[in-house]
């Protein structure tokens, strides 16, 4: 059972800031979209095109779920990557979930393995955060772990 962040709403402007900022600078990413849409803007989502990631994978693109929520001391957010072709999915989590890991952990499933571990991040600013998962995602995670699961 998943703990849900500790209230307050999303920050748009924050949004706003990620989507301009990161999302809409990453050439794999075609599409960003506030969810459930621009006046209520609770999450964000970027879909992938899937010929410009490495390894290919199929032909429905992946998503990037953003959701993120200013706190002191410390932002709650989940940045959740799920590629439908394969059932990959890789999580970069600040919560409450497991406590076990500190502040932040990873996470990743695939259609035979799953495991999570605790992570800290270089930078503190939200955008900074961002880009930082975005190259751990395209660099590491998807050459890693996907390609096992893509044959």
């Amino acid at each position: 059972m998943s703990i849900q962040h500790p209230g307050g709403d999303p920050n748009a402007n924050l949004y706003a800031q990620l989507k301009q900022d990161v999302l809409e600078r990453i050439p794999h990413i075609t599409t960003v979209e506030y969810v459930p849409d621009d006046v209520q803007a609770k999450q964000l989502q970027a879909t992938f095109d899937p010929t410009r990631l490495d390894p290919q994978t199929g032909p429905k693109p992946p998503k990037l779920i953003i959701a993120w929520y200013r706190q002191t001391p410390h932002d709650w957010f989940r940045v959740n990557y799920t590629d439908p072709n394969t059932g990959f999915h890789a999580g970069w989590h600040q919560d409450e979930d497991h406590p076990d890991l500190g502040r932040a952990h990873f996470q990743y499933k695939t259609e035979t393995s799953e495991d999570r571990w605790e992570i800290t991040f270089e930078h503190e600013t939200p955008s900074l955060i961002l880009w930082e998962i975005i190259d751990e995602l395209l660099e590491k995670v998807l050459p890693t772990y996907q390609s096992s699961t893509h044959g």
